[in-house]
């Protein structure tokens, strides 16, 4: 199998997919994940085959989680990690379901599954960072009970996005910042339940062929910025201030995630726009 690359795989992919993994390790190691979401839509704009991206992201997000995890052994919320997971399994299974519907009925066509997997990547980034962002500028989020129920709905929700499109970070962090955790804590329990919730995809992803041996070793070359990203995302949880880093990483994923479902729909992307100029 020939892994396919965008002709300027030299700059335009290499850069994206360094730099996505930087902002995954920091996020994950430093702010609880919520702005690791701008590394996927980011890579599936520099990869014509959004299920590539999608496969080509999961094992680097999992060695990511195991970086982060290091830095927070014990710094967990036993509860909340509990019932999220719980939840999290009937969201990975859902997830599934639908992947696999849309499979079957773009069997046909591949570049119609490319456009439908964009448009979802794109939909579901934009929406949860436009949530993300309302919060971060003092928006009302409503408050979420630290219950079994509304803890297991919530890793349910994520674990169904996360399948889709590995972008449940806001989700968690919203959910465990209702919980007012320590900052310590709330990074560390997400830290965790991504762990899980990755491994727990693996099966599903390779089953379907998101992921594969070709797709594993092309993207080794990247896991060197795995643990910068994480030793960066531990020393900015110390010494940086969230909200104006996140808000410059938010505004780059609300670009990366239009680009996508402008693509999606037949509209220009940036990368014709670029050599439009």
């Amino acid at each position: 199998m020939t892994w396919p690359l965008p002709p300027d795989a030299t700059a335009t992919y290499f850069v994206a997919l360094a730099l996505a993994m930087l902002i995954t390790g920091i996020g994950k190691a430093g702010f609880g994940g919520g702005i690791g979401i701008l590394a996927v839509p980011l890579t599936a704009a520099v990869l014509p085959d959004t299920k590539v991206a999608l496969g080509t992201l999961l094992p680097l997000l999992i060695i990511a989680d195991l970086f982060a995890n290091l830095h927070h052994v014990r710094n967990r919320d036993p509860f909340h990690l509990r019932w999220l997971c719980i939840g999290a399994l009937g969201g990975v299974v859902g997830g599934t379901a639908l992947l696999l519907f849309v499979l079957a009925g773009s069997a046909d066509s591949g570049a119609t599954l490319n456009s439908i997997l964009k448009f979802v990547v794109g939909g579901v980034c934009l929406v949860l960072v436009l949530i993300q962002m309302y919060r971060l500028f003092g928006g009302h989020v409503p408050h979420i009970p630290g219950r079994p129920g509304p803890a297991s709905t919530v890793g349910f929700v994520a674990g169904f996005v996360s399948t889709l499109a590995h972008a449940a970070g806001p989700i968690v962090s919203i959910y465990l910042l209702e919980q007012r955790l320590e900052k310590r804590l709330l990074v560390g329990t997400a830290a965790a339940y991504f762990l899980l919730i990755n491994l727990a995809k693996m099966p599903t992803f390779v089953g379907i062929g998101f992921t594969t041996w070709d797709t594993f070793w092309q993207s080794l070359w990247v896991v060197p910025f795995i643990p910068i990203g994480t030793l960066l995302g531990y020393w900015m949880h110390k010494h940086i201030p969230e909200r104006p880093f996140a808000v410059t990483l938010y505004i780059a994923a609300v670009v990366a995630a239009a680009d996508l479902i402008a693509q999606a729909i037949g509209w220009y992307s940036l990368r014709d726009l670029a050599h439009l100029l």
